[in-house]
């Protein structure tokens, strides 16, 4: 009893500690700002009246030198280039302080002359190059010195697109001017509208006026005009077959599941839970104002469910061990010291007292966990224990000090992106664990892993920005989308369910049967069509009028190329089910050829054999009478050896394959470059041009026996077929395109033509070579090394990769464009 009372005592002392280090916790203040030191010196004071300023803006085409500097891939030629040339004159008194600062001005203090002091001037369009800014040039004479700023800016329009230049009013005070003469000078451009200001010269060429506050001035190329009326179309192919699209993914996504998988309660229930929390999920696709409720289903109600479901659905009880406690508490004290040091580093609360709330709460929690295990009798045990209830209180003391940091909104600012992640890991931990059917330790460091790289890059958020406070800064980008860590967690869950129909795949495919699987077809028909959405050739063209939807055509030809690809199984074909079976088969199709190739050799010489009397027509008939007594005998076409899976399970297969396509990929790194993203879906995301036709390749293995075709080559030409026919379809914009002259059209299409020849007829010498393996039979048996007709088909892949090497060089900057998508940078600084 007394031991009880004690372990209760150090339990409530332990919990007093961690509330008092709470309570006495003081807000952290707020800075200003992260950004950096602009390195300026601060700007002179003086008479502003005695001061005159002018800025003289002149619009003009980029030149070629202008451009020089400028990535070839960043320049769009359907856009227009601009340059912006920005002069600003100051003219002073000789004397004026403003003078000698500028003799003695650094390179951050000409951007805080000319920004601050006489005002911003923003510029509209498309970023693709640093504003670039010479020295000022001083000149004195007569008892006046004239400084001359110029400023050069680098723009890219659409053609119908409106450039904006924004003057903004001084930003110091008191001003360096009252006012300052802004003079415009458009050349092939046309003011559409100008706010705030009153023209002092009004031309067709030139329109000048006196401010010294913030106008806008609103631009249109001369060679753009607007017209009364556009005719919206009724019918709408991008929605209706974006509609089709999703709606076969749902109905292919139904049907990976399985009958069996419907029939339990439990997923019917997880089922319905999906279904009610996915509207509010997508929320941030199309409304803003359920941005919270989003955050909890994501972050709190899907992984309870996750872990839920996986308690009821995996047969196996969880491995973990003490050990495995002591791992999680030993990593939760280290995250928790973080904290105190940060807490530290603010003055959120004073070392002596932080230490003495950490060693209180700890060592009491520790005494209470002795005090309560101490009948246990086993030292070791009652040590872990200790031990854990240690770090528990450690933690907790550290997420108590956390969330009265968030409740003030001043907070490590990398902490939201730790523990939104480690709780999104539940929901990969269970998922996983019931795919697979186990629970492993693996599975859990892996999905804790992924699941921190899915909120972002450690060079993002964990960089020396980590021990700061936060401050507004804007989240990165994925095209439009804001990549908030409600979205990220979207992201996540889609590439999760992706990975979660690879390991269903991988399940199914254990077995020789799974080729003709419903479920196994449905799930890689799937798999097809998210990779094919919004392929690599739909952002080149953003521009064009072609009644072609971008998002989902390339999708809706995989799943018809797949279909069309997978056949029923060949007749009379008996799939071996050992490797022996399969070395069998093999020889007796060998023998089979020798037999083939005999008849045909016997018939072909044997006529004028005949003819010259070196052979007797009873010979001639007896020999011709034994061969096809041994062709009668083997009563298999030859060929069938060759179109089943050796043995192999379709997975083990489909893995190959995809391996070896990956690798005859890997080249075209050289022509779109490295896939890049500031998390990781966004990065595979950017890689899916890589994983297409591996795609393909795994189909083409894992259901090689339906696969069209009687031996490897054939099976492969019919894949290449149906592969070429959905990547040309995600470039159909571009054919269309009449601006896309005939030859950049035939260009584009011998490139895409020679990469899926190339990947997949090396995939088919791959699977010759791959089964005559199995078989324990050289190579040379089906291809002759010596034979022209069998050195045909690798010679021709050595030509294909030469020849789309040679076109890939060749190729003008619109076809590299399109075969890159639209890589045209919407901002800058």
């Amino acid at each position: 009893m007394i031991r009880r009372v004690v372990a209760y005592g150090l339990a409530a002392l332990s919990a007093a500690a961690i509330i008092w280090c709470t309570l006495t916790a003081m807000p952290v203040d707020r800075p200003l700002s992260r950004g950096q030191p602009d390195g300026s010196r601060p700007l002179p004071s003086g008479s502003a009246d005695e001061r005159r300023a002018t800025t003289d803006v002149t619009i003009a085409r980029a030149t070629a030198a202008d451009l020089r500097q400028v990535p070839p891939a960043r320049i769009d030629e359907r856009r227009h280039q601009v340059r912006v040339t920005i002069i600003h004159t100051i003219r002073m008194d000789e004397d004026d302080p403003l003078a000698g600062w500028i003799r003695g001005s650094v390179p951050p203090d000409l951007r805080a002359i000319t920004d601050k002091g006489l005002g911003q001037l923003k510029v509209s369009g498309g970023w693709i190059a640093p504003t670039v800014r010479y020295p000022a040039e001083l000149t004195t004479s007569g008892g006046k010195s004239t400084a001359e700023f110029r400023v050069i800016v680098l723009r890219q329009v659409a053609r119908s697109e409106e450039l904006t230049l924004e003057f903004q009013s001084p930003g110091v005070q008191p001003s360096l001017i009252n006012q300052r003469t802004i003079t415009l000078f458009p050349t092939e451009w046309s003011v559409l509208r100008a706010s705030g200001l009153e023209p002092e010269r009004e031309e067709a060429e030139r329109l000048q006026f006196t401010v010294n506050y913030r106008v806008t001035v609103t631009l249109v190329h001369d060679s753009y005009g607007f017209v009364d009326h556009e005719e919206d179309e009724a019918f709408s192919w991008g929605s209706e077959l974006a509609i089709v699209t999703a709606l076969l993914l749902i109905a292919f996504l139904l049907r990976s599941l399985g009958r069996p998988w419907w029939q339990r309660v439990h997923n019917r229930e997880l089922f319905i839970g999906l279904v009610l929390a996915t509207p509010v999920l997508a929320s941030p696709f199309y409304a803003t104002g359920l941005q919270g409720i989003a955050y909890v289903v994501m972050f709190g109600l899907l992984p309870a469910i996750a872990v839920r479901h996986a308690g009821r659905m995996v047969p196996t009880p969880a491995p973990w061990t003490s050990r495995d406690a002591l791992a999680v508490t030993a990593l939760g004290v280290l995250v928790a010291f973080a904290m105190f040091l940060w807490s530290t580093r603010h003055v959120q609360l004073h070392p002596p007292q932080l230490i003495t709330g950490v060693t209180v709460a700890a060592l009491a929690a520790a005494g209470a966990a002795i005090a309560f295990s101490a009948d246990l009798g086993i030292r070791f045990v009652v040590v872990r224990l200790a031990a854990v209830a240690a770090g528990i209180a450690i933690g907790a003391l550290a997420l108590a000090l956390w969330f009265k940091a968030l409740f003030y909104d001043v907070y490590p600012p990398d902490s939201v992106h730790l523990v939104l992640g480690l709780f999104w890991s539940l929901i990969p931990i269970g998922a996983v664990a019931v795919v697979t059917r186990t629970w492993s330790r693996g599975a859990v460091v892996a999905a804790v892993i992924l699941s921190l790289l899915m909120q972002g890059w450690p060079t993002e958020w964990l960089d020396d920005g980590s021990w700061s406070t936060p401050v507004d800064h804007p989240e990165p980008m994925l095209g439009t989308l804001e990549l908030t860590p409600l979205v990220r967690g979207v992201l996540g869950l889609l590439l999760l369910g992706f990975v979660l129909l690879v390991l269903r795949l991988r399940r199914l495919g254990g077995e020789l049967d799974a080729v003709h699987h419903r479920a196994a077809v449905a799930s890689v028909t799937v798999c097809l069509m998210v990779l094919h959405l919004s392929p690599r050739g739909t952002g080149s063209l953003p521009d064009l009028d072609v009644a072609v939807p971008l998002l989902s055509v390339t999708s809706v030809f995989a799943w018809i190329s797949a279909w069309w690809l997978l056949g029923p199984t060949p007749d009379g074909l008996d799939e071996p089910r050992t490797a022996e079976e399969h070395r069998a088969m093999v020889r007796r199709a060998l023998h089979k050829r020798l037999l083939l190739v005999s008849e045909q050799e016997l018939y072909r010489v044997g006529r004028g054999r005949i003819g010259a009397g070196e052979l007797s027509m009873s010979d001639f008939e007896q020999q011709r009478d034994e061969l096809e007594t041994a062709l009668d005998d083997h009563g298999r076409h030859p060929e069938t050896a060759f179109a089943t899976s050796a043995a192999c399970t379709p997975w083990h297969n489909g893995v190959h394959a995809f391996v070896i396509c990956l690798l005859l990929s890997l080249p075209f790194l050289f022509m779109y470059g490295l896939p890049a993203g500031p998390d990781l879906a966004s990065y595979l995301f950017d890689a899916r041009y890589l994983l297409t036709l591996p795609a393909f390749g795994f189909l083409f293995g894992y259901f090689y026996p339906r696969i069209r075709g009687t031996q490897p080559m054939t099976k492969v030409l019919h894949l290449m077929a149906a592969a070429l026919v959905t990547e040309l379809s995600a470039y159909l914009p571009a054919f269309a395109e009449p601006d896309v002259s005939a030859f950049d059209k035939l260009q584009l299409l011998a490139i895409v033509v020679g990469q899926v020849a190339l990947v997949y007829i090396g995939l088919g010498l791959f699977w010759e070579w791959r089964l005559m393996h199995l078989a324990g039979e050289p190579w040379g048996r089906v291809r002759n090394v010596r034979s022209l007709r069998s050195l045909a088909t690798p010679l021709v892949a050595v030509l294909i990769a030469v020849v789309t090497t040679a076109a890939t060089s060749a190729a003008s900057q619109s076809v590299d464009r399109i075969l890159r998508g639209d890589q045209v940078q919407t901002g800058g600084p």
